[in-house]
């Protein structure tokens, strides 16, 4: 059977890396391993450049280019969308911002759009200016959301049942087994990581210590939305204060840094969701015969 994210992207495993750091080193390793990894396109054009050329030198892998349409100047955005163009990017993400800034420029030069949503009004914009995937990402999760605090158990079927035909992507909320298995129950076709990847081996050299103790030492309690316009979650100041000694390095994370506790390869990543989701899912499956066989509905 075929999925859809897997069939947009070319990958094996519908999982898309976040929008987490611009350096390219982590996201080849997703992408090597069969995911969608990313580089998060903040920096100038000629960086971008180098940083997608570094990505092929060590890849020939699909991998994408994720676009806050909020963080730049429209003429920096468009410098950097014709990059993307130029250099032939498979996939652009783009997010906080009206997918209709980038979305027909990139498709006319040949590249796969997908665009986060907060909620189904926003996903409908996006898939009336033509983008190609949908990243739904709810309150839980660590990115861009504005000012939708929409849960991820209303938000994934929300969308699904208002855009049926669109490959849907999960965003935030999973970082293990249980977690992929809820998000396709719900709908999704993929999961869209960050948190989660942020606290693996390969992504030490992208991040500064205190990242990774804020992500472990974290319970359900220790995130909270940023002020401003595209809101992000990130770890409370007294949470940090506590962990760090200081506040002043507080972290962009989702509320699923609770369920983190150690740090992993991108291989043990892929292994729990892909090889430990079906598991699960085959024992959930289990429990439900059980329910039928032992009180049929009537």
């Amino acid at each position: 059977m075929s999925n859809a994210v897997c069939d947009l992207f070319g990958i094996r495993y519908p999982l898309v890396m976040g929008g987490i750091t611009p350096k390219p080193e982590l996201g080849i390793v997703v992408s090597n391993a069969g995911g969608l990894g990313c580089i998060e396109g903040v920096m100038p054009a000629d960086g971008l450049r180098e940083a997608i050329q570094e990505f092929r030198s060590k890849s020939d892998k699909p991998f994408s280019i994720n676009f806050p349409l909020a963080m730049g100047s429209p003429e920096m955005t468009a410098e950097k969308a014709k990059v993307c163009v130029e250099e032939q990017v498979p996939v652009v993400i783009t997010s906080a911002g009206n997918p209709k800034i980038l979305t027909a420029q990139l498709k006319e030069g040949g590249v796969t759009v997908g665009h986060v949503v907060a909620s189904t009004y926003h996903a409908r914009k996006a898939a009336d200016a033509g983008v190609d995937c949908l990243i739904a990402e709810p309150t839980e999760s660590g990115g861009y959301r504005g000012e939708q605090e929409i849960a991820m158990m209303v938000l994934i079927p929300a969308v699904r049942r208002a855009l049926p035909d669109i490959p849907l992507v999960a965003c935030g909320t999973v970082a293990d087994r249980a977690g992929i298995v809820a998000v396709m129950a719900l709908g999704a076709d993929g999961v869209q990581l960050g948190t989660r990847l942020m606290v693996t081996k390969e992504a030490a050299a992208s991040y500064g210590d205190h990242v990774a103790k804020l992500v472990l030492a974290a319970d359900d309690t220790s995130t909270m939305s940023a002020e401003g316009r595209i809101r992000p979650r990130i770890s409370k100041p007294a949470f940090a204060e506590e962990v760090l000694g200081t506040s002043s390095k507080r972290t962009q994370m989702g509320q699923v840094a609770a369920l983190i506790d150690e740090v992993v390869s991108v291989e043990d990543v892929f292994r729990e969701l892909f090889e430990g989701g079906p598991e699960l899912a085959r024992e959930v499956i289990a429990k439900f015969d059980e329910i039928a066989q032992t009180a049929p509905v009537s």
